[in-house]
């Protein structure tokens, strides 16, 4: 995970830190500072800087980093893209080195307030220049673009995602810069198909019952009235582009767009072409399916989070479709991320096997099954799908079926006969497990 932490701190360099003062140039809204500043760049060429207006979501949910287009591109503010990551994987932390007048990132490290974050969006017009102060990531120099408006150093979004792995698009209809993180942790070199089990910590968890006849979660949905419901979600939409790559040959999608070699294409309509498919399927064997959206409407994580947890518990399962990425072409194979009160066994891991043989007998490799507690409070699921549908006392699933990154996995993509073939198997494995199991 530290390598795509690195990504996403760089993430941060989007935007900071200052002037030649003899204070960190990354205190925002200190007269001296930009005054400095003034002095000190007044022999580079100054160019225009104008407010940047477009809507930027984090994982879906709106933020507002200060930022300037300079020509013609985004700039942000570093501090801003650090103090948004702070508690997630990707966090970073930003120092400033007076002695060597530089900006230091540190990766996995909470974010420190200093003051003057995310403070009010730019009005006027300012002008920038070419920003002196190096910049380092863990020690290393960090080659990137940035430049200095009014004491602050503001650096390009898209630059650092291309260089550190994580994903930055656009949505040109909605002018929305949209940034999302990792959803999974970074893979190990060798990644076992079992399952990866955390250090049992010396004490029991909050969660943890002390008696093995009262589990974590009921063995039995909470819904139980002979009527099957499924909730489907697929992953994203909207705004929300989710993993963006470029197609790696040309195809025609069966939500009816003609993709070239060389594309961009986005997790988000693969994950409702196969979203429909698979209710298709659930609908034709007499299954009540609901589905998180139908077209490509954007739904947010608050959202999601506020549904599951409320509305949950009527449904025998919540499955989350969605496509795996990574900052390299190496990653391959299908995961499946189940909710933590089963990594030792039950409902989840038992539907988790079942989808996994079912992957496995259409061709596709298994990479693992993921177990993730949560960075902040291990008693709870890391990923908000399952932890929201844990609070609401229903049995949830993510699929991330292959990784749009890897050119071999990303070649089945690129069929709407392979992508039905993956709704198969997914609706195979629902009604093989509730063949056992009430409903």
């Amino acid at each position: 995970m530290k390598r795509l932490v690195a990504g996403i701190l760089s993430a941060a360099l989007l935007t900071s830190a200052a002037a030649a003062a003899s204070t960190d140039p990354e205190l925002s809204g200190v007269e001296p500072a930009a005054a400095a500043a003034q002095t000190a760049y007044a022999d580079l060429e100054q160019l225009p800087a104008y407010a940047a207006t477009m809507e930027v979501l984090l994982d879906g949910i709106t933020v507002k980093p200060v930022g300037y287009n300079i020509k013609g591109n985004n700039y942000y503010k570093l501090r801003d893209i650090a103090a948004l990551l702070s508690g997630k994987e990707c966090q970073f932390n930003v120092t400033w080195d007076g002695e060597r007048r530089a900006i230091n990132l540190v990766s996995g490290q909470a974010y420190e307030v200093v003051g003057g974050e995310l403070g009010e969006q730019p009005m006027a017009q300012q002008t920038a220049a070419l920003t002196r102060e190096p910049v380092y990531l863990d020690g290393d120099t960090a080659a990137l673009t940035a430049y200095n408006v009014q004491g602050n150093n503001y650096f390009k979004l898209v630059d650092i995602g291309e260089m550190l792995g994580f994903q930055v698009g656009y949505d040109p209809q909605t002018r929305t810069v949209l940034i999302n993180t990792p959803v999974t942790p970074a893979p190990k070199p060798d990644v076992p198909d079992e399952p990866v089990i955390p250090e049992t910590p010396e004490t029991p968890e909050p969660e943890t019952p002390a008696a093995p006849e009262t589990p974590a979660e009921p063995e039995t949905p909470n819904c139980v009235d002979g009527v099957l419901k499924i909730w489907i979600d697929p992953g994203h939409g909207g705004s929300d582009a989710g993993n963006v790559s470029k197609a790696v040959a040309g195809f025609d999608a069966p939500w009816g767009v003609q993709y070239a070699a060389g594309d961009p294409i986005s997790e988000k309509d693969f994950n409702l072409a196969v979203s429909q498919m698979l209710c298709e399927m659930l609908e034709e064997d007499g299954v009540e399916v609901r589905m998180t959206r139908t077209d490509d409407t954007t739904v947010t994580a608050s959202t999601r989070q506020t549904l599951f947890s409320t509305e949950g518990g009527g449904y025998d399962m919540i499955f989350s479709v969605h496509h795996n990425a990574y900052q390299s072409t190496a990653p391959q194979g299908a995961e499946i991320l189940i909710q933590i009160a089963y990594e030792n066994g039950g409902r989840g891991r038992e539907f988790g096997e079942l989808l996994k043989q079912e992957y496995m007998d259409m061709g596709q490799s298994f990479r693992r099954f993921v177990f993730q507690h949560s960075s902040t409070n291990s008693a709870n699921d890391y990923y908000f799908v399952l932890r929201s549908a844990r609070a609401g006392g229903a049995l949830a699933f993510i699929s991330e079926f292959c990784f749009m990154t890897n050119p071999e996995d990303q070649l089945w993509l690129l069929s709407e006969e392979n992508l039905r073939a993956e709704a198969r198997a997914q609706y195979n494995a629902i009604m093989e497990y509730f063949e056992t199991h009430e409903y």
